[in-house]
């Protein structure tokens, strides 16, 4: 076939224009046509092209205009290329033209190039996949006015503790970092860079961790085309890789073996890459064992807790802290002694987890007797002497027992058992929001309808918005959206938009409930006023009483959508720029 008649996606590489490809570049140089991203592809590209090539922006064109100018110059036998920033299967919006060109009937290729991700990597002089740190990369963007698959909310991606790299998100960094440590696998402390324009003249590197990036980024006055990468790859540990070991056997060397124990990636220092002192934080952790297999697992278990606790930055903990009680032999304390201490310790405040190690039937019988309330009773898991499965039994999400089994879970290399229906199905879950976020839960009979309505795929928030007159429709949309995100709040889960009856024909109010295929709710001062305040009340001002009629717009007009009380205000009031917004459990 003349490759004349052919259509080429190119890949442009991630910046600098000498790392095009070799077969990218000869493309360009024998183009006639040229639709190019110009708001993201290096110019200087372009000066390879031929003096009479047709060069078209695509910045400037819609999807239906790039197809047209594309196919048209194929029938007139020209040859075309269609230059993509970075590789054109990272974010490159290619799907939808190839279909196009399918449905038309024309030929094409698409010609791989370097995604800004690597030269991200080579200027940080950083390896994203490292021995005994992590071997998953995970490529994502946090969710923005293009929604995320839910499943694939960054939450969920960062409780695997591995290496990420963040495209399209550094405009939005301080609800990318809430969304991060939300994971509970990340702490703070875990590093963290920004790298803008990676391989462009004006590239800039910003280093720092969880902690202060937001404030970093800022200073530096990041807010786009920079990638945001997370992770312990950045930091200074790691262990060498087997492939060049001299103790290591290869297809092509011989290597002078060690004993398995001693040559063994699987250090204490590999097994806690996903722990942390968030998903860990007990005031007392309590290892049952029966055998002695089962104890020697159990001191496993105990160490990688200690490490990982002393990694994260916290004091060491003591043998008190964190031990193992032994119940066989000849003499060992009993049972029900140690279950009746456990559950009077946390039924009394206290934050205990206790860890059996065996048979999941003694473990039930013997707690047994002691069970009231998961708003009270400890966290309980229960994993066989093997190390193979980690099954949370009691008390998964308040009281941190599903958290604690997947930590178990990565130390040992074993697989976490979660039957708990929200975590299976990736549902947004009130006790697990609540204990991350301070909440009380005002009524736990409640909150189990609640979930009932998530699991049932209902809609359960209403969101009352306050805004100054005029306010522009795309910061209100921005603002609400990193409200949300900031404070772990799933926005595709609100049922409508509320607000007082005197915005009624506020157009940023209405853009944005049309934005979300939402209604629009108001109500009079007086319906206002009528919320119920419930025991905590509403956040109340002056100011909005003289101006409205009512002291509060967001917060009560969340709740007199959802027809409940102030109690179940998720979140409170939160201003910026003239802007409001409170969020309530509807009924």
């Amino acid at each position: 076939m003349d490759d004349r008649k052919m259509i080429y996606f190119v890949g442009a590489g991630s910046g600098a224009a000498d790392l095009i490809t070799v077969r990218g570049m000869r493309l360009l140089q024998e183009a006639d046509v040229v639709v190019w991203a110009g708001s993201l592809v290096n110019a200087e590209l372009l000066s390879n092209c031929k003096p009479e090539c047709q060069i078209y922006d695509s910045a400037r064109l819609s999807l239906e205009e790039t197809d047209e100018i594309l196919q048209k110059a194929f029938r007139e036998g020209k040859k075309c290329v269609r230059l993509h920033t970075g590789d054109p299967a990272i974010y490159g919006a290619i799907r939808e033209q190839m279909e196009a060109l399918d449905k038309a009937g024309i030929p094409y290729e698409v010609v791989p190039g370097v995604s800004s991700m690597f030269a991200a990597a080579a200027s940080l002089k950083k390896e994203f996949t490292v021995p005994g740190v992590s071997q998953t990369l995970i490529v994502s963007r946090m969710e923005g006015r293009t929604p995320v698959p839910e499943r694939e909310k960054i939450r969920s991606l960062a409780a695997h503790g591995a290496t990420m790299v963040l495209f399209l998100s550094s405009g939005m960094i301080p609800a990318l970092v809430n969304e991060l440590l939300a994971g509970a696998a990340y702490t703070k402390e875990t590093p963290c860079a920004l790298v803008y324009k990676a391989s462009w003249p004006d590239e800039k590197i910003i280093r720092g961790n969880l902690g202060d990036i937001a404030d970093k980024a800022a200073q530096a006055g990041i807010k786009k085309t920079a990638l945001v990468l997370v992770g312990d790859f950045l930091g200074d540990r790691y262990e060498l890789s087997r492939l060049y070991d001299k103790h290591f056997s290869t297809e092509f060397r011989k290597g002078d073996e060690l004993p398995p124990e001693k040559n063994s990636p699987h250090t204490a220092d590999s097994a806690i890459f996903t722990a942390s002192g968030k998903s860990l934080s007990f005031d007392r952790v309590s290892l049952v064992c029966f055998t002695q297999k089962g104890a020697e697992l159990a001191e496993k278990i105990g160490n990688c807790i200690k490490e990982s606790f002393a990694k994260s930055g916290k004091k060491s903990l003591s043998s008190q802290t964190v031990h193992v009680i032994s119940c066989f032999g000849e003499t060992h304390p009993a049972l029900h002694d140690i279950c009746a201490d456990c559950f009077s310790q946390a039924q009394g405040g206290k934050r205990l987890l206790i860890v059996f190690v065996g048979a999941a039937g003694i473990a039930v019988r013997a707690v047994a007797p002691f069970v009231q309330s998961k708003a009270s009773d400890p966290a309980l898991v229960c994993l066989d002497e093997g190390g193979r499965f980690v099954i949370p039994l009691l008390s998964g999400h308040l009281g941190g027992a599903n958290e604690a089994a997947q930590t178990i879970a990565a130390f040992l290399g074993a697989i976490p058992v979660v039957t708990t229906a929200t975590d299976v199905r990736g549902v947004w879950a009130i006790d697990t929001w609540a204990k991350a976020h301070g909440w009380h839960i005002p009524d736990l009979v409640t909150a189990k309808k609640i979930t009932a309505a998530l699991l049932a795929g209902k809609k359960i928030f209403s969101a009352g918005i306050g805004c100054k007159k005029g306010s522009d429709s795309r910061r209100l949309s921005e603002f609400v959206r990193s409200v949300f995100a900031e404070n772990g709040l799933d926005i595709s889960l609100v049922k409508e938009i509320a607000s007082i009856d005197l915005k009624k024909d506020e157009k940023a109010l209405s853009d944005f409930a049309a934005e979300l295929g939402l209604p629009f709710v108001t109500f009079t001062p007086e319906e206002l006023n009528a919320a119920d305040a419930g025991h905590s009340g509403f956040t109340s001002s002056d100011f909005v009483l003289e101006k409205t009629g009512t002291d509060s717009v967001c917060e009560r007009a969340a709740v007199s959508a959802a027809h409940t009380s102030a109690d179940w205000l998720l979140l409170r009031k939160t201003s910026r720029d003239g802007m409001t917004v409170a969020v309530s459990v509807s009924e």
